[in-house]
């Protein structure tokens, strides 16, 4: 019995551009339904849109750029690239959306007005919830990777696909807004009370910074340098294992480049009395196996050293 999501391979730019797609139709609907509800909810719905699509226009730009072939100034290629446009992307919706929306929330809470055209709003938030998802659901299919459910928290706060972690949050953060507008909206409705209005923004506007932190974070951690996720080194680790020359592996340090991008630098301790050929060609053997086992290990370096008695 499969106890993963099934494995379908998914592109990191269906994703974004899925998500930017709906991005779009996003604005429209919900400045469309701001304007004539008058509801707040709203507006910061639309101001999220706003800031995701361009989010999303970063993320495809840091995409495209990202695949650059390497060159002389850059021997290992432009794959970290991506995490810098990774990381405007956040910044834009934390700084547009997370404070807007916090503020105009507040403004209504404190000066409530009425709400016309409810029916509408509902509509549009319901819309909204299941074309967020659909994107979201891309996304976290891309991340797991056809993993055991029971891996998929891990899966996803140790891979490297920050774009399409990036767009997965983006659109988590989308689907979220979107329920906690149609709950304040629903309140109001029953209640009467405009302030929900209001609380509703605010509400939104906290989730999208917080979200909005939690992709400043992962990005920051990649431009500075992050190893591969534990998953990738156990898998190193068991390649170079396989051969039995190997008495030890003394040290394993391993560098995120790109999405799917590692380098690989290994300490072995090897068994007695090889020949300098001999040792070249486990070497080598070493090697072919890592990159069988881990295709992104694009560089791998083993050194030959004895442990310290």
């Amino acid at each position: 019995m499969e106890t993963g999501l099934k494995p379908k391979k998914i592109s990191s730019e269906k994703v974004v551009v899925t998500s930017f797609l709906l991005n779009i139709s996003d604005i429209v609907v919900n400045l469309f339904v701001a304007v004539i509800s008058g509801s707040i909810v709203m507006v910061t719905q639309a101001l999220e849109g706003a800031a995701d699509l361009l989010a999303s226009s970063f993320l495809v730009v840091g995409v495209r750029r990202a695949k650059k072939p390497s060159d002389r100034k850059h021997p290992y290629g432009y794959g970290r690239e991506l995490y810098f446009w990774t990381f405007l992307s956040a910044l834009a919706t934390f700084s547009i959306t997370a404070g807007a929306s916090f503020y105009l929330g507040l403004k209504r809470f404190l000066d409530p007005e009425p709400v016309s055209h409810l029916a509408f709003a509902y509509l549009a938030l319901v819309v909204a919830v299941f074309t967020n998802g659909y994107s979201a659901s891309l996304s976290l299919r891309r991340l797991v990777g056809g993993r055991p459910v029971g891996k998929i928290w891990s899966a996803f706060f140790h891979s490297a696909l920050i774009e399409t972690k990036t767009t997965f949050v983006l659109d988590l953060m989308g689907t979220l807004a979107s329920v906690l507008g149609l709950v304040a909206l629903l309140i109001y409705g029953v209640s009467g009370d405009a302030r929900f209005d209001g609380i509703g923004a605010m509400a939104i506007g906290v989730t999208l910074a917080i979200l909005a932190l939690f992709i400043v974070k992962s990005a920051r951690d990649l431009l500075l340098g992050q190893s591969a996720s534990p998953e990738v080194e156990e898998k190193i680790k068991k390649a170079a294992s396989l051969f039995e020359h190997v008495k030890q592996i003394l040290d394993l340090r391993t560098l995120q480049i790109g999405p799917e991008r590692v380098l690989v630098n290994m300490e072995v301790n090897l068994t007695d009395r090889l020949t300098t050929d001999e040792i070249e060609l486990l070497i080598d053997k070493i090697e072919r196996e890592i990159k069988k086992q881990v295709p992104s290990a694009v560089s791998i370096q083993i050194e030959l050293e004895t442990p310290d008695v």
